[in-house]
């Protein structure tokens, strides 16, 4: 079993947008850190559109990890904030892709490309690849 290495580093990216840059392992045990350290940063600001986590050097992902990822979708959700991922890497955008993970959330490569979406106005039609994101999830959680 795999110890929980998770390291968060929370910044403000934009007025309407936090990045959340994670290093390391994430499982199950991290959940409360993730969840709650970006629930902590959200409390008393208005405005905020979206979380993204930066995953370019996350190592590894467990199944209980990928838990606490859909946990966080929820929580986020419930506040009408969207959830992102940047820097995924191809295994872990598979990963994603199979769980269903990307129903919740956007997924890419790019964390300013990801930044910038959030900067969209919201009557502007979003690109067609993301309308599971931006249009309503299914209610699986």
């Amino acid at each position: 079993m795999q110890d929980s290495l998770m390291n968060f580093e929370l910044r403000q990216a934009k007025p309407n947008c936090v990045v959340l840059r994670c290093r390391g392992v994430l499982s199950w045990e991290d959940r409360v850190a993730l969840a709650d350290g970006v629930e902590q940063h959200l409390d008393g600001q208005a405005g905020v559109l979206g979380v993204v986590l930066d995953l370019g050097e996350v190592t590894f992902i467990n199944s209980a990890g990928l838990g606490a990822l859909f946990q966080l979708a929820q929580r986020l959700r419930a506040r009408q904030t969207r959830l992102a991922f940047a820097n995924v890497s191809p295994m872990l955008k598979r990963l994603f892709q199979t769980v269903g993970l990307d129903h919740f959330a956007r997924i890419g490569d790019d964390l300013n490309t990801i930044l910038d979406s959030f900067s969209a106005p919201a009557d502007q039609p979003q690109p067609q690849a993301d309308a599971r994101f931006w249009g309503q999830a299914p209610s699986v959680l």
